[in-house]
């Protein structure tokens, strides 16, 4: 797989909490993916969160001995929680170089809620929902609006959350195993910039500023 060079910013709930939080072991994979492929990948969470803290007290300093021992090749750090005018400033200088931003559900709804609001011609986001049946993901589903992603890329139990809010064709699902999910994720988001690049090209010929539907996405299934 050949791709252009891009530069990603994953916020994630946790890349520390591989055996309490499934997903971690996916954005792991997902990392070491796009570093194969010559990407620039930059994974932050937020310093303190309850995944990592119940990591840690777990397993003690060793959970984070293990992500450098097993993971040296991912770039990750922890960022301080922001509110306000000083979220959006500081998402605004993390996010100015950066072609992709991806976030996954459950990160602070403020920042997910403005990595939404923040996309543009030069920055295309993608919300990425893998945990289904969690009442807490539940509520925030319904808080979140899918249509300000690029594409949301989620688990098939989760697409009726956004189906009728968000074009179906923005809707990539995702299962399997994590290798196959990491793969499917960076295929999936690839797509979507691959066809808001396209529909970006044909915007000049819709009528009344409307933006025209956007193109099937190639990658994964829809919902």
């Amino acid at each position: 797989m050949s791709i252009p060079r891009f530069r990603w910013v994953i916020f994630v709930r946790s890349l520390v909490a591989a055996e309490e939080h499934v997903p971690t072991q996916v954005f792991r994979l997902l990392g070491r993916f796009l570093t194969q492929q010559n990407q620039e990948a930059l994974f932050l969470e937020e310093r303190g969160n309850p995944l990592t803290v119940a990591a840690l007290r777990r397993r003690g300093a060793a959970a984070l001995r293990e992500l450098a021992r097993a993971w040296p090749d991912l770039r990750y750090h922890t960022v301080e929680r922001r509110f306000g005018a000083d979220l959006v400033e500081w998402l605004g200088r993390t996010l100015a170089t950066a072609d992709i931003a991806l976030v996954e559900l459950g990160v602070d709804e403020e920042l997910t809620r403005w990595v939404g609001q923040l996309t543009r011609p030069h920055l295309q986001t993608i919300l990425v929902d893998l945990v289904p049946d969690d009442p807490l993901l539940d509520q925030l589903r319904s808080r979140i609006d899918p249509a300000t992603f690029t594409a949301v890329i989620c688990h098939p139990a989760n697409v009726p959350a956004y189906r009728g809010r968000t074009s179906a064709r923005r809707i990539v699902t995702v299962e399997g195993p994590p290798q196959r999910l990491a793969t499917a994720i960076a295929e999936g988001t690839l797509a979507a910039v691959l066809q808001a690049a396209q529909a970006l090209t044909a915007e000049p010929t819709v009528t009344n500023g409307q933006r025209s539907d956007d193109a099937q996405l190639s990658n994964g299934g829809r919902g």
